[in-house]
Order: structure tokens, then sequence, then C-alpha cells
């Protein structure tokens, strides 16, 4: 009864018959079980697609058994799923060291840049939507802009030259500057002549500057404004005359920058000239000028 309960020298097992104790994958990278190791993992990983550290781990058993281009897959294949999921700067280590396993394949160089700049963006964004945000805190609750709407803004000019050519910490300071301003399809922005001193940044919609053609009265599209556009820089920066109507085409949501909202982005700018040039950098007044002068001295 003792042996049923404590067992014995009759209860143990030996010989052949006992199964054999079964190892870790680390178990067998450490013995250098390499064939074995890759097995399981090559298994585990077509189980499990998005378990990275599994493909990770046989990327490495690949890089130590010389098979480089298998290895490299893998270690692209990470790096991109890295980037997915916004893990930048793992993606950056990773391909920092995939460059030492191949210093010259063009795409780890070109993955390694393309990262960098989504890494950039990303901050950029994040300025964008906190001065949005803490631009509108003297408002009333009902004013304030909400990080929801402060993120559809982004959405609008992310791809814009002014977020390519402007800093995160200069895009926050001129967003805690502009207000938010929805228009209705047939509204006038701005009138031809006037001189009201201000500029806008097209989020959303479609604006287009008009002037009446002189044989037929009729409105002439002397050109277009999508997401991502600025007008008006002319009149907020030199003082000029709107050069022709500006009216909205498409229900357009646009940030509004007056005066006070310059000055406000200019006080204590380390670097004021870079944001002067920025807001002109697509010289759109002067691009609509030339088209009204054209239109106005051609004949007949």
């Amino acid at each position: 009864m003792l042996k049923k309960f404590f067992g014995g020298k009759g209860s143990e097992k030996t010989g052949p018959s006992r199964p054999e104790a079964t190892h870790s994958i680390d178990d067998l990278i450490t013995l250098e079980r390499y064939d074995e190791a890759i097995a399981e993992l090559e298994q585990r990983t077509k189980r499990q697609p998005r378990d990275l550290h599994s493909h990770l781990k046989l990327a490495n058993v690949y890089a130590a058994t010389r098979q480089a281009a298998k290895a490299l897959d893998r270690y692209l294949f990470v790096a991109d799923s890295y980037t997915e999921d916004g893990f930048y700067d793992r993606a950056l280590a990773l391909l920092a060291k995939v460059a030492k396993l191949a210093p010259h394949d063009d795409s780890v160089l070109a993955r390694t840049t393309r990262i960098q700049k989504l890494k950039a963006l990303e901050h950029s964004r994040v300025q964008v939507v906190q001065g949005l945000v803490r631009g509108g805190e003297g408002e009333s609750p009902l004013e304030r802009t909400s990080p929801v709407d402060a993120q559809r803004v982004w959405q609008g000019i992310a791809g814009s030259k002014l977020v390519e050519r402007l800093g995160p910490d200069q895009l926050k300071r001129l967003m805690s500057a502009v207000a938010i301003t929805d228009w209705d399809v047939g509204e006038t922005v701005a009138a031809s002549e006037s001189g009201v001193a201000r500029m806008f940044i097209v989020v959303s919609g479609q604006v287009e500057a008009v002037l009446p053609d002189p044989a037929t009265g009729k409105n002439l599209q002397l050109r277009t404004f999508a997401p991502g556009d600025l007008f008006g820089e002319s009149v907020l920066l030199e003082h000029k005359l709107w050069p022709a109507t500006y009216r909205v085409v498409e229900r357009a949501r646009l940030l509004r920058l007056d005066r006070a909202g310059l000055e406000k982005a200019m006080t204590g700018n380390p670097d004021p000239r870079a944001l002067l040039e920025a807001l002109r950098v697509q010289h759109s007044d002067r691009d609509v000028a030339a088209a009204v002068a054209k239109l106005l001295t051609s004949p007949g």
C-alpha cells in the first residue's frame, strides 16, 4: 500500500519505454539543433501569422544558419508589421540590425527612410491636434475643438505642402492660432477687391476663385482649391486686396487665420521666417491675380 502511494523501485519506468523529454524552441536553439527549431517555428508562424515574436526568432535562426535571404524576408516582414501598428522606433531599430546583415540592400534603406518620415508625420499629427484643442481652451465648452474634430482637420491637411514644410512645433503654434469655420455651397468666403485681412487653409470641400467675364458678365472660374490648399496669403501678409471672389462649390471646412491669430503664432516664435514662407508656399493669390490680369487684358 505504501508503495502504491509513495512509489518504489517497482513504480519507476526505465528503459526505452520512458518517453523522451520534449525540448522547447529555445532549448533547440541553445543545443544548436537548428533544423528542428526552424521546423517548429515555421509551423508556428503558419498557424499564427501575427506572432511577430516567432517570426523574429525564426529570422534569427535563419541568420545563424547563413540563410540570409530567408532571414531578410522575415526581418522585413516584422519591420513592416511594426510600422503598420505604429511602432516606428521598433521598426527602425530592427532595420538598423538588418542593414548590417544586408548592407547593400536598397529595400532596407527605402523602408528606413519611409518609416522616419512616418514617425515625423505622427509627431506632427500629435502637435496639430494639441494645437487645435488648446487653441480653443478659452472658448465656451460648446465652441471648443474636440480631439475628434482636431483629428479630422489633420486628415484634411496631412498631405499638404504646409505640413511638409513646417516642423511639429511650428504646426502647433499655427494650429493654436486658427479658427475652424464651416461653409455651405454658394457662400462667399471673400469678395473681390475687399481688404478683409485673413487667409484660409482648406480642410475639406472645395472653393473656387471666380471673376465676372467682361464680355458676358458670367463668372469665370480662375482656380479651385482642395483640401490642403491655402489662399489669401497676399491679403493677410502683404496687405493687398483680394484678387477675385472666392466662393464655396462643395460644402467646406476651412481654417481661418486673421491678424490676431498671426500675431499669436509669431509671438515668441524662434523662426518666424519659416512660418511666413510656409504660408506663402503655394503663391495662390499671385496665380489668381495673374489669371485676372490676363483675363482683363485679353482682346475681345
